[in-house]
């Protein structure tokens, strides 16, 4: 990890890569995938494999599984040029499409599990109640099907988010 005199004396790029990559780790997110994220961010061309990995000092493999990831995200996009046998990768270039497409994979992969485990917990639970808290199950499942309910209806589509939202902030 670079030291803080390290990181001052970087370039505005290099700096925003290495923040971008501990603010992926705080969330979760492997700081390989974050710190090309963060490349192809910040940057306004498209980017190869090699250049990837010569840029940020990173084997090919992890370089490779990484954008494997974040296409699986879809907030970064392949491109192939005709003639050329290179693969070119760019980051998607709304903010708020990347926010969606974030938000709704995580629902995807860590909220809807959670749901549906609360769900079947409860229904067992009502079938043999001994020892199980089942008001307290009750009201878990209650508020994760709001919560659920409302993240199907802002991530729906950025006009319905954007409405949701100007709604929160009192603008509508």
């Amino acid at each position: 990890m670079e030291t803080n005199s390290t990181m001052a004396s970087a370039d505005p790029i290099s700096r925003f890569i290495e923040s971008w990559g501990a603010m992926g780790a705080f969330w979760g997110v492997n700081t390989s995938v974050a710190r090309i994220h963060a490349l192809l961010l910040v940057t306004d061309r498209p980017w190869t494999l090699d250049d990837i990995v010569e840029r940020l000092q990173m084997s090919k493999g992890n370089a490779s599984m990484s954008l494997k990831e974040l296409r699986s995200w879809k907030v970064v996009r392949r491109e192939i040029r005709p003639g050329d046998r290179r693969e070119y990768y760019h980051c998607e270039p709304s903010a708020w499409q990347m926010l969606f497409s974030i938000a709704r994979e995580r629902k995807r992969r860590e909220f809807d599990p959670l749901v549906q485990s609360v769900r079947t917990t409860l229904a067992e639970a009502e079938n043999q109640p001994q020892g199980i808290a089942l008001e307290r199950l009750r009201g878990m499942e209650e508020m994760l099907a709001t919560l659920d309910r409302l993240a199907e209806r802002v991530l729906k589509s950025e006009d319905q988010a954007r409405s949701v939202i100007g709604f929160l902030l009192g603008r509508g």
